[in-house]
């Protein structure tokens, strides 16, 4: 039930920010994938991550992303010697994020912050655990704005994904996408 809610406010804030767009107002939409690698968790290696947003710029500094995004972790490795014999976790997010700079339809390289929230679910069928709450994101990033409708977006940041259980999962992100803009001058 949570996957559709977050997934129907993905695609109703996307909607509404469309609708409302201004002149001049700079939507876009993207893609990206990379690398996740689990901190402090000996349960886990580094798996591959992917994942789609949609990014909206308000004024002329902060972008709006909402996002859902796809991580697949790598088996453990193997504890004195003997293998597990398990899967790593899969970590679904949706959630929202704001970068302070990076707008939709710029030329040029630009750096930026990036900070969220959003809702991780922590699956693991050879286990059998879940768990989904509330966790939060930053980090940096650099857009390479190739032209005003398409530019290229690497960037790395860190997830805290609170457990049912107590503790966080934790892990660093290195990501690079593209990004198509649309709407606006």
């Amino acid at each position: 039930m949570r996957k559709g809610f977050f997934i129907g406010l993905f695609l109703t804030l996307f909607a509404l920010l469309s609708a409302t767009a201004q002149p001049g107002t700079k939507l876009g939409a993207g893609a990206f994938a990379g690398l996740s690698f689990p901190l402090l968790q000996d349960d886990q290696s580094q798996g591959m991550e992917y994942g789609f947003k949609g990014r909206y710029g308000l004024g002329s500094l902060i972008v709006l992303e909402p996002y859902v995004s796809f991580v697949k972790w790598g088996e453990p490795d193997p504890v004195d010697g003997t293998p597990l014999d398990i899967e790593g976790s899969k970590v679904t997010s949706f959630g929202l994020e704001a970068s302070l700079g990076n707008l939709p339809g710029t030329t040029g390289i630009a750096p930026y912050f990036v900070a969220g929230v959003g809702s991780y679910k922590v699956k693991n069928d050879d286990t059998g655990y879940e768990s989904s709450k509330f966790g939060w994101s930053a980090g940096l990033g650099l857009g390479i704005g190739l032209s005003p409708k398409f530019s290229l977006d690497v960037r790395g940041k860190a997830i805290v994904a609170p457990q049912k259980e107590g503790g966080s999962k934790k892990a660093i992100g290195a990501t690079a996408g593209i990004n198509f803009s649309f709407g606006g001058k």
